[in-house]
């Protein structure tokens, strides 16, 4: 792996990690302020949010990324595609953020018996026009290999986010609304959309504005029908995964009722599971995020040459599955005293436990998905998800039905993370290219598992089970394993 690479790959990682940081936060603020039953609404919310911003810029940022990744030797094509790019997707997006108002009532009082959130969710239709022009321009960015203004956007939307939205909830009247708090909630995703989209504006204009641009009649047709070939599969894998998401947001709740819980508690328990359990499951997902964002535009640039292409992806799985060891280790040992810590609540500690023993697979899939649509596999990527989705959704009315009880609902998806894991690898492995497994990944997969186990035995057998001395001794202990293992390869190729 060459260091333009990694030092774009720990350039992503560090942004990220502070900007998952700043946002989990975020989310743990208001899942104090607005409580279960708000965190439950929060997730119905963004999940109509996301099918409408799937529908007018989905798949956006991947196919300019690729796009101009692949066209490198082409220095204005990049910046004709944003020009071209932005003007169209955003009348577009005006269209779409039209038609989400207009059936917003549909959606919030008839489909999710929700009326609560037609007058709240109002901020989320604005964004689905900034976010289109955001991701427009974190695809030029990525796509020429310069991940920094993405990233520093980011933080520069959580530091917005947070520096405005909670002084507004901290001065509030106890007497306010859950109907005011949750319409900051959804604000506070604006303002920082807001935010980010205006710092990427101003770092491409500093990087651009020597330009000048010559777009024939070819042009405007050609760029957009290249990257509404890879977009269109994107979005449409997008919208079906946000509808899929809806008819969830439908039915697991009322499946629920159905084994005795009243409506309220149903919408709790299943906020607590989306809402805390499985955000605080994958919180460091934002390392993996990192190396997914990279892996589209570096591997377009070698499709060709088999053995780089063989030992990139390699390495991509390895760092994935090296993050995804230390994290399965601490949520199966303090799934309770985690959540505890973060959300004052015990029984999201409950479903995380359950939750714990799958994050490499979640992990995993994020990291195959972007090699998959990367090799252009992108319709496989769409066939595998719906088929996987379906089957999924009929086994939670069945299971839960039957056993009478929520935790059907984390197993099930437990069990699919697994299976989508397998299907994935199974047809990187059946591609042209012929990709294997190479001998040193198995290798020090194994070494450091080795490792993990040993500084977990090490620090029970020594009683450090306090979870604010354990983790961070933990983690600093397998960071050393990790990077003397790292040195050590590199001086054996080397010799």
């Amino acid at each position: 792996m060459n260091k333009k690479i990694i030092n774009q790959i720990l350039t992503l990682t560090l942004c990220n990690i502070l900007t998952y940081s700043l946002f989990f936060f975020y989310r743990v603020f208001i899942s104090r302020q607005i409580g279960s039953v708000g965190m439950g609404l929060y997730t119905f919310g963004m999940t109509l949010y996301y099918l409408f911003y799937n529908i007018s810029s989905g798949g956006i940022l991947t196919a300019i990324s690729k796009y101009i990744a692949e066209t490198s030797d082409l220095p204005e094509i990049k910046i004709k595609t944003a020009f071209v790019m932005s003007r169209i997707i955003f009348l577009w997006s005006i269209v779409i953020a039209i038609f989400f108002s207009l059936l917003n009532p549909i959606f919030c009082n008839t489909i999710f018996n929700t009326p609560i959130l037609q007058k709240t969710i109002y901020p989320l239709i604005i964004c689905t026009v900034v976010v289109s022009q955001s991701a427009i321009l974190k695809g030029f960015f990525y796509g020429i290999q310069n991940p920094a203004p993405p990233a520093l956007a980011e933080v520069f939307e959580n530091i917005m986010r947070l520096s405005i939205i909670c002084p507004l909830f901290l001065s509030l009247d106890k007497s306010a609304s859950f109907e005011t708090k949750l319409l900051l909630t959804f604000l506070g995703i604006l303002l920082g959309e807001i935010s980010s989209c205006g710092f990427l504006i101003a770092a491409y204009k500093i990087k651009c504005s020597k330009n000048r641009l010559k777009i024939d009649i070819n042009e405007l047709a050609e760029i957009p029908s290249k990257i509404f070939k890879i977009s269109i599969p994107l979005a449409t894998i997008g919208v079906l995964g946000m509808i899929f998401q809806s008819l969830e947001n439908m039915i697991i709740p009322k499946l629920f009722e159905l084994i005795g819980m009243k409506s309220t508690q149903a919408i709790s328990v299943y906020g607590i599971i989306n809402g805390m359990s499985f955000p605080a499951a994958l919180l460091p997902l934002v390392i993996i995020n990192s190396l997914s964002t990279i892996i589209i535009p570096t591997i377009s640039e070698i499709k060709m040459y088999n053995k780089t292409l063989n030992s990139r992806i390699n390495y991509f799985i390895l760092a994935t599955l090296i993050v995804s060891l230390p994290i399965t280790c601490i949520f199966l040992l303090y799934p309770v005293e985690i959540c505890q810590l973060l959300y004052k609540n015990q029984l999201a500690g409950v479903y995380l436990k359950h939750i714990s023993p799958a994050i490499v697979f979640y992990y995993l899939s994020v990291t195959l998905s972007s090699i998959l649509n990367a090799l252009g596999e992108v319709i496989f990527n769409f066939v595998q998800n719906t088929i996987l989705t379906i089957i999924r959704l009929v086994l939670y009315v069945l299971l839960i039905l039957v056993i009478k009880n929520e935790l059907p609902y984390i197993w099930i998806t437990n069990i699919f993370a697994l299976i989508s894991c397998i299907v994935m690898i199974e047809k990187i492995s059946n591609l042209k290219f012929k990709f294997t497994i190479e001998k040193g990944t198995i290798n020090t997969l194994l070494l450091l598992m080795c490792f993990c186990l040993f500084i977990m035995i090490v620090l029970l057998y020594f009683r450090i089970t306090n979870i604010k001395i354990f983790i961070p001794l933990f983690l600093s202990g397998y960071a050393f394993f990790v990077f003397v293992t790292m040195l050590y390869q590199k001086w054996r190729k080397k010799n």
